[in-house]
């Protein structure tokens, strides 16, 4: 994964206290574009929707607590 980048859909209509909806995209080792929307529940503390790679959804959880949006690391 290269160029990796995060962001939020802070007006996606979803409760900011229980959930958090934010996008992501990166080129893969064939410099081929990828992008989707990773959706984090706050309450069971885990991604729900589709099953994501591990190396984007660590990445993910570790631009969630360095934005504030997580208060600590939950344990994957």
């Amino acid at each position: 994964m290269h160029n990796l980048r995060f962001g939020f859909f802070d007006d996606s209509g979803l409760p900011r206290e229980s959930r958090i909806l934010m996008f992501y995209s990166f080129e893969t080792e064939a410099n081929l574009p990828r992008s989707g929307i990773l959706h984090y529940h706050l309450i069971e503390g885990r991604f729900v929707g589709p099953r994501h790679d591990q190396e984007l959804t660590s990445a993910a959880l570790e631009f969630l607590t360095q934005s504030g949006r997580l208060p600590h690391a939950p344990v994957t």
